[in-house]
């Protein structure tokens, strides 16, 4: 019995393990009871908060039409005024102007937040009032260029309201903004427009008419045009309403009024009388905030259960946690590079399927470790051979020099000075068998390569080495240069009909070795350039060799790589029939020492 309920439980899988043990239903449902008290709450709030916001609205909006009516009041007034259309005639009365003047000062005393009142006309000075300065107002020119204008001209019946914005001032130098209503003086007996009523009243006693909002509330007005008269805050007077954030900055003809914010609470009235809108807005989460005391009280008892339940659960945890640290440490020690790990897990659930698969996995990791090991090691040994191969032994320079000697007695100078460079230039080679030559013999190689190309072309080849005389002690690899030069002359100038010309240049870049090697020949397609460029910058070595000369650069740029690591960098520039550059970046390492005697 035992045994049997011990081999059912090993075939649990581990989601039926963990709900046998476990009762998570419990925070679950806590939980739940929590967010949905939490929500609810917070509907109930918002709501009222949306409903305060309505009433704000209207009662903004009735204010607003109230002051809009006065003013639409005193222009009624006016207009019908005789005096005012006599004073405005091409022959006025003298009694006319101080009649107007008086009717003015009684109309504007008596309305607490009208501060100015201009009338511009064509055949009339314009006639002024203001109770806050006596500054030199806008000339009637200046003011026909302002937007406020045409919208006062197209629309005669109703008029326009607008508000100063940028360097446009009713008067000059006055810097507090001012909000007024433009609209065009008509005379009733024959229609004639004789001129222009202008009436206005700072920005901040148009803010004051409807009240003040509290802290975190703000109240916009806005004109029919999408203008921005005022608001609570007195920061976007004179501003588009796109430049406001609560609507994602769109146009006011773009928005949809029962749109609601996830981020703000707006509420949104508008005037028959005027056109205006009128914006409620506030932070969500401000109002919300209230609601804190739900959120902890949730909290707490989500953590009540999770201290109750942690001993429990971490006690249970134990059972299935050793055996996923008996895996993890075995994975420790292969990222240590000990590949003999294996686990022993006696599970057969998903714990034990992992424990199998992954003793599985670090065998196969093993097995191919081996086999690249073994073919990395099998390559280096090819590419060895093939670089030893192209060196001679001693015997074959020794045997020059007799030669050599044999040509002088013999009066064969040319010959024997030719077999000579070709004797120096196996010795240098060779180098009594050094990998770190000094740069100086590594230019002696190449000199001594570019002398008998020069014979074999006769003068079809010349070149000139450059050399900074500093570095000619430098330690490098042995073989890095002479297979560049001997790609330019046997791929560049050899297949070429034109007199072939090779530069050598050896300087100081930084803390790097710079070496260019350029040439005049036939260059390389471009198809052909951009394999070759990228075989040398390929990490591996391709499978095949196709590209004529990629093998040395290559060569030289595993040597390069596997003797510095880091650092080296080699490219290569042509153009057909214009030449070759291959350039290459050395570091220089001060520890390293030139090996070998050239001497034989």
């Amino acid at each position: 019995m035992l045994a049997s309920l011990k081999n059912g439980y090993l075939e649990l899988s581990i989601r039926s393990k963990f709900q046998l043990w476990f009762l998570p239903l419990l925070i679950i449902t806590s939980g739940s009871i929590g967010f949905f008290s939490y929500k609810t709450a917070s509907d109930q709030v918002l709501q009222k908060v949306s409903q305060a916001q309505d009433n704000i609205s209207s009662q903004t909006i009735s204010h607003l039409d109230y002051l809009a009516k006065d003013i639409y009041d005193i222009y009624n007034y006016l207009s019908l005024s005789s005096e005012l259309h006599d004073l405005l005639s091409p022959e006025p009365n003298f009694n006319s102007g101080i009649i107007v003047n008086n009717m003015i000062n009684r109309l504007l005393s008596t309305r607490q937040f009208f501060q100015s009142l201009l009338i511009f006309s064509e055949g009339f000075p314009t006639i002024k009032y203001n109770s806050l300065n006596n500054n030199e107002i806008i000339s009637f020119k200046d003011y026909k260029k302002s937007e406020i204008y045409r919208d006062t001209v197209n629309a005669v019946v109703k008029g326009a309201w607008g508000v100063e914005e940028g360097s446009f001032k009713l008067f000059i130098g006055d810097e507090r903004r001012k909000v007024f209503y433009s609209k065009v003086l008509v005379n009733p007996g024959n229609f004639n427009k004789e001129g222009l009523l202008v009436i206005g009243m700072t920005e901040a006693d148009f803010r004051q008419s409807f009240g003040r909002a509290k802290d975190n509330v703000e109240i916009v007005v806005v004109n029919g045009d999408g203008t921005i008269l005022s608001d609570s805050g007195g920061k976007w007077s004179g501003r588009s309403f796109s430049e406001l954030p609560y609507y994602d900055h769109r146009g006011i003809e773009q928005v949809n009024w029962n749109e609601h914010d996830d981020e703000w609470l707006i509420s949104h009235s508008s005037s028959e009388v005027t056109g205006w809108h009128v914006l409620v807005i506030q932070p969500r989460t401000e109002e919300l905030m209230q609601l804190n005391s739900i959120r902890w009280l949730t909290i707490g008892f989500v953590l009540l259960i999770l201290l109750i339940n942690a001993p429990i659960s971490w006690t249970i945890s134990r059972l299935f946690l050793k055996p996923l640290k008996k895996i993890l440490k075995s994975m420790r020690e292969v990222q240590a590079g000990d590949f003999n790990q294996q686990v022993d897990v006696k599970l057969r659930d998903e714990i034990g399927q992992l424990g199998k698969g992954y003793n599985i996995m670090v065998s196969k990791i093993r097995e191919l470790i081996q086999d690249v090991y073994k073919s990395e090691l099998s390559k280096k040994e090819s590419e060895l051979r093939l670089l030893q191969s192209q060196i001679n032994p001693h015997f074959l320079y020794n045997t020059l020099n007799s030669i050599t000697w044999m040509s002088y007695r013999e009066g064969a100078d040319k010959t024997a000075e030719m077999i000579q460079k070709l004797s120096d230039f196996f010795r240098y080679n060779l180098s009594q068998g050094a990998d770190i030559i000094t740069l100086e013999k590594e230019i002696t190689i190449v000199e001594n390569y570019l002398y008998l190309s020069k014979i074999r072309f006769a003068d079809k080849l010349t070149y000139s080495i450059e050399v900074d005389e500093r570095l000619a002690e430098t330690p490098i690899p042995k073989l890095i240069l002479q297979p560049i030069v001997e790609n330019a002359v046997v791929h560049g100038i050899e297949p070429s009909d034109e007199q072939g010309y090779i530069h050598v240049k050896v300087s100081l870049s930084g803390e790097s070795l710079l070496i260019v090697v350029t040439d005049n020949g036939i260059g390389i397609v471009p198809e052909t350039l951009a394999k070759l460029r990228n075989s040398i910058q390929a990490k591996a070595n391709p499978s095949s060799i196709e590209e004529e000369g990629s093998f040395a650069l290559r060569n030289v740029r595993d040597r390069l790589y596997h003797h510095f690591e880091e650092g080296v960098e080699i490219d290569i520039v042509s153009r057909r029939n214009v030449g070759t550059t291959v350039k290459m970046l050395i570091p220089i390492r001060k520890s390293d020492e030139a090996r070998g005697d050239c001497d034989v």
